[in-house]
């Protein structure tokens, strides 16, 4: 789904790059300055007691140089290492990333192996290339060398060193403070001519735990962030982008002063337009005789403009296999529509192009579109570089002033919803050479998204017995179709299995059919009989039964003392159930729980009994209302737990006549 733009993104790190556990460490850091002494693994130890490993420093330097009328920049990044306990030898194993736009060059590693109270150097020799490919990634100039330490052990120290050659410095990503181990020292440096203009701001630090000095010599002006006794980022589940919450600094060019005059970089949103203009002007000068045709059949069963809009949003999303291909430029530059359309593949930007081509054929005004997904944090009125966006679509804007934003790398999306990865984010949209548009995509509300279940039970000797239809709308239909729209039908039982599983692991899918699930615009239904094995119990003349066969979120709290991540959703949704128990004829109700309701701003429910005549009815909606939670809803989070928690607990009681 997720077009990964690399050419835009490889110059970053962390979560701009698509490494999340090993890209921290490639951000970097310099050698120690501490003496060969043992009292360096003793003061340590001491500090970190729990640690298996620390920086005892990490840091890059990044020098921006005006040559003739135009910049270089290279970093040197630098890490050093010390091992703390006898088990790291997970640590041992690294990988330093380039690309056609981050080269990397003079790479050296060594690890100082504790010998009779002095340190011996014993050199890494070999370090192999490797291409970097995604899965889905056709072709991808980005690389990585992969090498190993040796004698990782308690009390040695690795250290690593190599310089990046930046050649754009448009893509300039800034430094990340945190890393996947505690840092004693950490830095950033920028050294630049005093005639070039940054941008610099520290995010995500509270506490001011970043330290900033600048300074100006020989005409050099140094800024320089640095940090003490930084804490390790620790991997949680269902956490975004490190950047959306540790202490990082974004630092970009705006301008630098040449003999000619002023040369803007990246001042202000208009430079940044500028320049991804020059990657759309020159597209579809001509079109095939072949997509001619095709938009010319798809013009005449149409409606009106919108539902021909629509049609041509599905035949892309019907007919073009998305792959994505990145190498240099052609990762930001779109191929022409008549060659996807030939080809019949392409990447987001290929795709979103295709569609700006069908509709301009149709004489339909649709606009190239750059955004960026959830992964990254940063918004272009705030940041205007390469680090908001890794994605492109194709706006259409209704004579009625909706915007309806087309992705089409989202092949189960329905017209008018736009992907989940590109809610509440800024769409920078092209209305021509000199004009553009930012416009926030919004944010689909839960009611856009819904699963119904509903299923009639009876009791089979020790058995629940039971019929049951869902439905899938909005993203629940999205999400599901991905799994549901699968050749091997294993897969497609033991997701079924998974969706619809009730009460316990003694489950078991008797039979399911799918209907509607390739018509975009109905929702997917799920026709389904099922049993579960021993799941009420009997005592005595009594039974009790539990009608919350499915139990959402059942005592999953948050520890709210340790984690520190916010925790991230895909989409907001609504979940009804509707369970139908009928009552056996030698049996009476002794016992139905009292209504339950808990309405909160994140998550909350209704859960109904009703007796009916041979029958009961429960009935329950359920919603979650959150694409990030953020830690000051933690607690908010866990009292609806609580108290939805409890409500599962109740049991319905049936006694004989």
């Amino acid at each position: 789904m997720e077009c990964q733009n690399k050419a835009l993104v490889s110059a970053g790190k962390e979560g701009i790059m698509k490494k999340t556990f090993l890209s921290l460490s490639f951000v970097m850091v310099v050698m120690s300055t501490f003496g060969q002494s043992s009292d360096v693994w003793q003061e340590f130890k001491s500090k970190f007691p729990d640690e298996a490993a620390i920086f005892v420093n990490r840091s890059e330097i990044q020098n921006i140089v005006i040559k003739a009328d135009s910049l270089q920049v290279f970093s040197d990044v630098k890490e050093d290492v010390l091992h703390l306990k006898d088990q790291t030898e997970f640590l041992s194993g690294r990988r330093v990333y380039g690309s056609h736009f981050t080269q990397v060059n003079n790479l050296k590693a060594r690890t100082l192996v504790w010998d009779k109270n002095r340190y011996k150097e014993m050199d890494v020799t070999s370090f192999k290339k490797n291409s970097d490919r995604d899965r889905g990634i056709f072709y991808d100039d980005s690389y990585y060398y992969s090498f190993d330490f040796p004698s990782v052990a308690l009390r040695n120290r690795t250290q690593l060193e190599y310089t990046e050659n930046i050649r754009d410095p448009k893509f300039l990503s800034g430094y990340v403070f945190q890393s996947y181990l505690p840092q004693v020292k950490s830095s950033f440096i920028v050294k630049a001519s005093k005639d070039v203009t940054l941008f610099y701001e520290v995010m995500n630090d509270p506490n001011k735990l970043v330290q900033f000095k600048k300074s100006e010599k020989g005409g050099i002006v140094t800024y320089e962030w640095f940090a003490e006794n930084m804490p390790a980022s620790k991997s949680e589940d269902n956490s975004p982008s490190a950047r959306y919450y540790v202490p990082h600094v974004v630092c970009y060019v705006k301008s630098f002063e040449t003999k000619k005059g002023k040369v803007n970089v990246l001042s202000d949103l208009n430079d940044l337009y500028r320049w991804y203009y020059t990657f759309i002007k020159d597209l579809n000068k001509e079109s095939s005789p072949e997509l001619t045709s095709i938009v010319e059949k798809i013009k005449a069963s149409s409606k009106n403009e919108l539902d021909l809009v629509k049609n041509v949003f599905y035949w892309v999303q019907t007919n073009i296999q998305y792959i994505a291909f990145e190498q240099g430029m052609r990762g930001l530059i779109p191929h022409n529509g008549s060659y996807i359309c030939e080809k019949r593949y392409g990447d987001c930007k290929d795709m979103a192009n295709l569609i700006v081509n069908m509709l301009k054929l149709a004489n339909v005004k649709a606009y190239h579109t750059w955004i960026g997904t959830r992964d990254l944090p940063y918004r272009y009125t705030k940041v205007p570089t390469p680090l908001v966006d890794n994605h492109m679509i194709a706006t259409y804007v209704a004579a009625d002033g909706k915007y309806y934003f087309l992705d089409a790398t989202s092949d189960h999306t329905a017209f008018g919803l736009p992907s989940s990865m590109i809610q509440g984010k800024e769409a920078l949209i092209s209305i021509d050479e000199n004009k553009f548009e930012v416009k926030e995509v919004p944010v689909m509300s839960m009611d856009r998204s819904v699963m119904t279940d509903s299923m009639s039970i009876k009791i089979e000797g020790t058995q629940l017995v039971g019929t049951g239809r869902s439905e899938l709308s909005g993203y629940s239909k999205v999400f599901g179709g991905y799994e549901l729209d699968r050749a091997e039908q294993d897969h497609v039982k033991r997701y079924v299995t998974r969706l619809l599983g009730k009460g316990s692991n003694k489950f078991y899918l008797d039979t399911y059919s799918l209907g509607d699930l390739e018509d975009r615009d109905k929702t997917t239904k799920i026709n389904y009989t099922f049993r579960v094995a021993d799941y009420f119990q009997k005592l005595g003349e009594e039974m009790y039964i539990n009608l919350n066969l499915n139990k959402d979120f059942y005592n999953t709290y948050i520890n709210v003392e340790t984690r520190k991540a916010p925790k991230d959703n895909e989409y907001q949704y609504v979940k009804y159930e509707v369970v139908e128990l009928a009552i056996p004829d030698d049996y009476v109700i002794d016992y139905l729980p009292p209504n339950a309701t808990h309405h909160a701003d994140l998550v909350g429910y209704d859960m109904t009994y009703q007796s009916l005549p041979g029958k009961i009815l429960f009935t329950k909606k359920f919603y979650v209302n959150y694409l990030m939670m953020n830690p000051s809803s933690f607690q908010e989070w866990n009292d609806a737990v609580k108290k939805v928690s409890e409500a599962y607990r109740e049991s319905i009681i049936l006694k004989k006549k």
